[in-house]
C-alpha cells in the first residue's frame, strides 16, 4: 500500500478544502468516526456531508475526489447504468471513494436549498456552518439504529420464513445442487437466523444496543462459544458440511427462538419445528440411501 496521508492528515485536508471552497456552505461527518461507541481502526471510512451551491458543479465532473489522494477505485451509486443521475435533480449525490493509501472516503453532496428535507439518523458531527443552517443539528448517539423489538406478526413470519427455507436446502443438498442450496442456506435462512439472533441479543439488552451494519459488531455480545456456533451454521460449499450446518443453524435458530418468543410473551411452536426437522432429516437418510446403493452418483 503507497505511504500517504494519515488518518488525522486526512481529516485537516477534508475540513481545510471544505473551509476554503465557497460553494460548500456547510459539511458534517457522519457513522463510526461521529460515533464514540464504534469501532475506530485504519479500516473506518470517512463518511462526509458537503451542503453545496450548485451541485451540479460537483456532479457533472467528479474529478474534484482526486484533490484528497491517489484514486484506487471510485464508485458512484446514484448513477447507475438502470437508473442514470440527473444533475439538474439536485439529488442528493454519493461519492464512494476508496484512495490508494488506504483512507476512504464517503462523500455526499447535498444541495443546502434543499438541506432541510434531509433527515440523518447516523451520529453526526458538524464540521462548520458558515451560514448558520437552524436544521443542520449534531446527532449525540446512534439511538436510531438500536435493535427494534418486532412485534408478533413479525416474529411468527420469520420463524415461518426459517423453517420453510429449511426445506429448500434439504431439496438442493439432496439434488446436488450446490448454489441452489447454499443459496437458501446463507442468503434465507441466514438472513432469518441473523434477525432473530439480533432480537435475543436486543431483548438482553432491552432493545438499547446495536450490533451495527450487518451485524458486524456481534462478537461483542455473544460468549465465544456462541460465536463458534454463528460460525459453524455458515460453512464452506462441501455438501455434508452444509448438511452440518443446516443442522447447526436450525437447532441454534430454534433455541432463540423459544427463548424471545418466552422473553416477549409470544407463542412458541416446539412441535412444528420438531416436525419439520424430522421431515428434512429424513429425506437425507434416504438420500444417504439412494447415494449408497447408486455407487455415489449425483441424484437427478
Amino acid at each position: 500500500m503507497k505511504k500517504g496521508l494519515t488518518q488525522e492528515e486526512m481529516y485537516a485536508r477534508i475540513l481545510k478544502k471544505a473551509e476554503e471552497d465557497e460553494r460548500i456552505r456547510a459539511a458534517a461527518m457522519d457513522g463510526s468516526r461521529a460515533n464514540p461507541a464504534a469501532l475506530h481502526d485504519c479500516y473506518s471510512d470517512f463518511d462526509i456531508v458537503f451542503f453545496v451551491k450548485d451541485p451540479g458543479a460537483f456532479t457533472r465532473d467528479t474529478g474534484w475526489i482526486r484533490e484528497y489522494g491517489e484514486v484506487l477505485i471510485a464508485q458512484f451509486p446514484d448513477d447507475w447504468h438502470d437508473h442514470p443521475y440527473d444533475p439538474d435533480s439536485g439529488d442528493p449525490f454519493h461519492c464512494l471513494v476508496q484512495y490508494a493509501d488506504g483512507n476512504r472516503i464517503d462523500f455526499t453532496i447535498w444541495d443546502v436549498s434543499r438541506g432541510a428535507e434531509e433527515e440523518n439518523r447516523d451520529p453526526r458531527r458538524v464540521l462548520f456552518d458558515k451560514d448558520g443552517c437552524d436544521w443542520l443539528k449534531p446527532v449525540e448517539t446512534d439511538a436510531s439504529h438500536w435493535i427494534r423489538r418486532p412485534g408478533k406478526k413479525e416474529y411468527l413470519d420469520c420463524v415461518n420464513e426459517f423453517r420453510w427455507l429449511s426445506l429448500y436446502v434439504a431439496k438442493g443438498l439432496c439434488r446436488d445442487q450446490f448454489n441452489y442450496a447454499r443459496f437458501h442456506l446463507a442468503e434465507g435462512m441466514g438472513v432469518m437466523f441473523l434477525k432473530m439472533l439480533n432480537w435475543k441479543i436486543g431483548l438482553d439488552h432491552d432493545f438499547r444496543i446495536t450490533t451495527g451494519s450487518k451485524s458486524k459488531y456481534l462478537k461483542k455480545y455473544l460468549t465465544a462459544e456462541e460465536m463458534a456456533r454463528v460460525k459453524a451454521a455458515f460453512p464452506d460449499g462441501e455438501t455434508e458440511h452444509m448438511w452440518t450446518g443446516l443442522g447447526v443453524m436450525y437447532d441454534y435458530f430454534e433455541e432463540l427462538a423459544a427463548e424471545t418468543a418466552e422473553g416477549l410473551g409470544y407463542p412458541y411452536d416446539a412441535k412444528e419445528a420438531e416436525s419439520v426437522k424430522g421431515f428434512w432429516q429424513e429425506r437425507k437418510k434416504e438420500n444417504d440411501i439412494q447415494r449408497t446403493v447408486s455407487g455415489g452418483r449425483d441424484s437427478l
